[in-house]
């Protein structure tokens, strides 16, 4: 077994913690540029700006900038102010998590169609989530010849609680999500289809990559072990987060649906433009065109003569019921 705290060991993990940080920046880099389109579709008005983008841009943006800070503070030679860079890391890794478990929580909220119980608990969760990661905003650094900007001090205590929280709340949120999802009435709904298939997966990644980060904290093998995996998980989060906020808004807005139900037959299969003809025509009352919105309505079966059927056939408004899926999906 290692000795964890001889120096030969933290001079092996060092090196090992300085080549990660480099690796998982060029990873974000790549993930960054590769959906800068995302961001093009908001600047040139193919999707409308909304308050739950607020969080989505928040994270990414204060990810790349702390990553930027984070090779800096690696590979400066020179003497800069250690004090400030170390602070903005401090904030901007723990924002990393903050912004992450939002995003998901928010995906959670649109699920239930905005439940104010589901809503206000999780509100609640995120801001405890919050006031524990500014807790985590304390450090002290210096600069120091031979090894550059040092940390002199740093809230080990509250990381691990950040992190411990951080996998709670995103459990919690795989788990609404989850359970909405099964409700039987929406199996069959396309939507859910797919998010069972590809959506729920980032939901339960994203409460899993913080695990490994709180052990080692917990573990206190040595000062380099006690972080290495820190920004890992929050690099990780951050990339599971933004890319269910994308696949869900571009989902949304590129395949508008209409789920039509018949009483006599229940839930049929999905039809975009299809018509049908004969003595029974079965109709759907309109199609939903506005962006991140799946209606489900009910049809209606015409036995009367083509002749009568423009004079005889309403559609009943109360036939018109949102999906459960609604709520802000953008």
């Amino acid at each position: 077994m290692p000795q964890w705290m001889s120096q030969e060991e933290i001079v092996k993990d060092t090196a090992v913690f300085l080549k990660m940080q480099h690796a998982l920046c060029g990873v974000y880099f790549w993930e960054f540029v590769v959906s800068l389109d995302f961001e093009w579709s908001f600047i040139t008005g193919r999707k409308k700006l909304n308050w739950p983008m607020i969080p989505y841009f928040g994270g990414r943006y204060i990810t790349l900038f702390t990553l930027i800070g984070l090779l800096v503070s690696l590979d400066v030679t020179t003497e800069v102010n250690c004090q400030a860079l170390y602070t903005f890391l401090a904030f901007g890794g723990q924002a990393m998590i903050g912004f992450a478990s939002a995003n998901l929580a928010i995906r959670a909220m649109a699920i239930w169609s905005q439940s104010r119980y589901v809503v206000i608990p999780l509100s609640v969760l995120i801001a405890g989530h919050w006031a524990i990661i500014m807790q985590g905003v304390v450090v002290k650094a210096s600069w120091d010849p031979v090894q550059g900007c040092v940390a002199s001090a740093t809230k080990t205590s509250v990381l691990t609680a950040t992190f411990t929280y951080s996998i709670c709340l995103d459990f919690i949120v795989f788990c609404l999500s989850a359970w909405k999802l099964a409700m039987p009435k929406h199996k069959k709904s396309q939507l859910v289809t797919w998010m069972f298939r590809d959506g729920l997966g980032y939901f339960a990644l994203a409460s899993l990559v913080n695990i490994p980060a709180a052990v080692f904290i917990s573990l206190h093998l040595n000062p380099v072990m006690d972080i290495i995996f820190n920004v890992p998980a929050a690099l990780m989060s951050t990339i599971l987060a933004s890319r269910a906020v994308r696949r869900l808004a571009n989902f949304s807005s590129a395949t508008p649906s209409v789920y039509i139900t018949n009483p006599s037959q229940g839930l049929a299969s999905r039809t975009d433009d299809q018509a049908t003809t004969g003595a029974n025509l079965s109709f759907a009352a309109g199609r939903a065109r506005a962006r991140g919105v799946h209606v489900q309505m009910n049809t209606f079966t015409v036995n009367e003569d083509a002749s009568d059927f423009a004079t005889k056939s309403k559609v009943d408004p109360e036939s018109l019921e949102f999906d459960g899926t609604r709520g802000t999906a953008f």
